[in-house]
């Protein structure tokens, strides 16, 4: 076959832009796959972790705590009261109502508040059921009662006598030796009976008479 020039030129022509063309695509590739990652994409989202709650931990410890004698204890503490005080408290009545609550071991109550009298004589008794097998007993000055500033420059101690007995009776000026209130100004106290040992009722009354 024969071949003009023409032809032959055509045929270099072509060859040349074919590999022009195959050229300019290799270049482009390589220019893409050397371009790095596009610095503004926002980055994956991360998973999101749960706080753990938080430990609640054991419920809390419920503290007993003092409550009223029923009707049947007040009666029986009542009841022996009445049966000491002739030997104890003699020629003395009592002194506003008893204290009578059911307490905890080592915990405390105390009587509503009453005025120490001069020229008068206390008895005060405590008493305990069989479940208390040591009770004890102190007369306090009432530090919240107002109107006593000519006590309040005495300076006195709260407590101004405790019982030295042991078991299940206490007392504070028994028989012949009943508390004397010693200043010309009446005080407001109480009395605080505790169940040392054992828990359950614990009673107190007070008695007086003029000297």
């Amino acid at each position: 076959m024969t071949v003009t020039g023409r032809s032959l030129g055509s045929a270099v022509l072509l060859a040349l832009a074919a590999a022009a063309l195959g050229c300019g695509g290799g270049s482009k590739e390589s220019e893409f796959a050397d371009e790095p990652p596009d610095a503004g994409a926002l980055p994956p989202p991360q998973p999101t972790v749960s706080a753990p709650p938080p430990d609640a931990g054991l419920p809390p410890v419920a503290v007993p705590t003092a409550a009223p004698c029923d009707g049947v204890q007040s009666l029986a503490m009542t009841t022996m009261f009445q049966g000491r005080a002739s030997g104890e408290a003699p020629k003395m009545q009592p002194e506003g109502a008893p204290v009578c609550n059911v307490v905890p071991e080592g915990q405390t109550a105390s009587g509503q508040t009453f005025m120490l009298q001069p020229g008068y004589c206390y008895t005060f008794l405590a008493q305990a059921l069989p479940t208390v097998t040591e009770v004890d007993l102190q007369l306090e000055l009432d530090l919240n009662a107002g109107g006593q500033p000519g006590l309040a420059a005495l300076n006195l101690k709260p407590v101004l006598a405790v019982d030295s007995d042991t078991g299940p009776t206490a007392a504070i000026g028994a028989k012949q030796s009943c508390y004397q209130w010693p200043f010309p100004l009446p005080a407001t106290v109480k009395l605080v009976v505790k169940a040392r040992t054992g828990s359950g009722p614990v009673a107190a009354q007070a008695y007086s008479r003029k000297k």
